[in-house]
């Protein structure tokens, strides 16, 4: 018997999951560096901006730890699932513990990103000569 029978239905609950919450992330990062303009940037706005970038961050963990505690749900649930599907709690714990590390540096990735092509495509055009 394959240990590892099953093991595509985890991987597709996982990213299900973590695409959502990274749909969620990318729609909260564009508010935060698309909202308003530069000239409004101020106390409240701020705040705003890393209140985003929170909620970004913590729909990227979320979708984490949902992906794997669903995964291993419908893995366990196949017909015919394999040893490694019954194996001890470590990664669901894992990403419930320590899944912040990661969703937090992708999130300030995408925060990034989105700031410099915000930068990048605000340049006014060369006038033709």
């Amino acid at each position: 018997m394959d240990e590892w029978a099953g093991v595509e239905l985890f991987h597709a609950e996982l990213a299900k999951y973590l695409s959502l919450g990274g749909v969620i992330a990318l729609v909260a990062l564009c508010l935060a560096v698309f909202g308003v303009s530069s000239q409004r940037r101020q106390g409240v706005w701020v705040a705003a901006q890393i209140l985003a970038f929170l909620i970004a961050a913590l729909a990227l963990w979320v979708g984490l730890w949902m992906g794997v505690h669903m995964g291993y749900g419908e893995w366990q649930g196949s017909s015919g699932a394999g040893d490694k599907a019954y194996a001890d709690g470590a990664q669901l714990v894992g990403s419930l513990m320590f899944g912040w590390f990661p969703a937090g540096i992708l999130a300030a990735v995408l925060w990034c990103l989105l700031t410099v092509g915000k930068w990048f495509f605000r340049r006014k055009p060369e006038p033709a000569a």
